[in-house]
């Protein structure tokens, strides 16, 4: 979005240190780079949850506006057990001069929380610098996963021993977090990729036939969506009204359950003509969409630094 905004200048702040220790360091790091621009506006992105918490207190001090960039974590925590934050949460969404959603379901529940909120969904990425990699099977689907708990990776894993053994699937992700009988008994046609690095990670992308990106967040527009529009690839999503509402071309929507998945899975290569002429009519739709909420957030922008 940065490069986008325009005029914009973009800090990323990483550290090696044991968490505690990290984000000492880096909020010392963030006080100074503001100590010495001493900027209007600042734009944070959330996660990180303590840096946004840290901007809407001591760095109001600062910055007499502060813009947050939430992701659905940024909003409240996934897992249950940190229900705890959820003051903190909204103090965020609170004290933020404006919040930045990706969808109007959490809009609304920015507003629930007493802050004022601006739907802006992700930009779709400029994939430049691809090329076609050899794969193994007769159909490939890349799998966007990160092996994290919103991600009903073992059900696409069992979805594999249901289709074409000539449908292969490659996973992304680092593998080792899942337990180990899911890895090792997983059926021939199923590739664990490991981690990858952007430059494999794209090609791996551009030379499979579809993705799939699969989650059992409700309101959450998943990475991969994004990726497949970006370079007109047929994608296989989970059949949620975010979803369902923005990517409406190009896509079939599943259940998270084996036997619905590889019905999409089957579904996704023998329509994948059809669903490439979908995408590349969403992808030119949204784009100009894309265009146009962001000049309107400028608008409100500007509106804040007027105030």
């Amino acid at each position: 979005m940065a490069p986008a905004i325009g005029g914009v200048r973009l800090y990323e702040l990483e550290s090696n240190a044991r968490r505690v220790i990290r984000y000492l360091h880096l909020l010392s790091r963030t006080a100074q780079v503001l100590l010495r621009e001493r900027p209007l506006t600042v734009i944070v992105q959330n996660p990180s949850m303590i840096l946004s918490l840290f901007m809407v207190t001591l760095g109001k001090l600062v910055v007499s506006h502060i813009i947050v960039d939430a992701h659905n974590e940024g909003l409240k925590p996934f897992y249950t057990k940190y229900n705890w934050l959820m003051p903190f949460y909204r103090m965020v969404q609170k004290r933020a001069d404006l919040t930045i959603v990706t969808n109007e379901a959490l809009k609304h529940e920015v507003a629930l929380n007493g802050g004022k909120a601006f739907v802006l969904e992700d930009k779709i990425p400029n994939m430049q610098d691809v090329r076609q990699i050899p794969l193994e099977g007769q159909h490939n689907i890349a799998v966007i996963s990160t092996f994290e708990k919103d991600e009903p990776y073992e059900e696409v894993i069992n979805a594999a021993r249901l289709i074409d053994s000539e449908i292969y699937l490659y996973i992304t992700g680092k593998y080792s977090r899942a337990r180990p009988m899911i890895i090792e008994g997983a059926p021939s046609n199923v590739i664990f990729t490991g981690f990858l690095s952007d430059y494999d990670y794209l090609n791996l992308l551009y030379s499979c036939d579809a993705i799939i990106d699969l989650t059992v967040m409700q309101d959450c527009l998943v990475c991969g969506a994004y990726e497949a529009l970006a370079i007109e690839k047929p994608a296989v999503l989970t059949d949620t009204a975010a979803l369902r509402g923005y990517f409406n071309r190009g896509v079939v929507f599943t259940k998270n359950t084996p036997v619905e998945i590889s019905r999409a899975l089957q579904a996704v290569i023998k329509d994948k003509e059809k669903l490439i002429e979908g995408q590349q009519m969403l992808k030119r739709e949204l784009q100009a969409e894309w265009k146009q909420k962001l000049a309107n957030l400028l608008r409100a922008l500007d509106e804040l630094e007027n105030t």
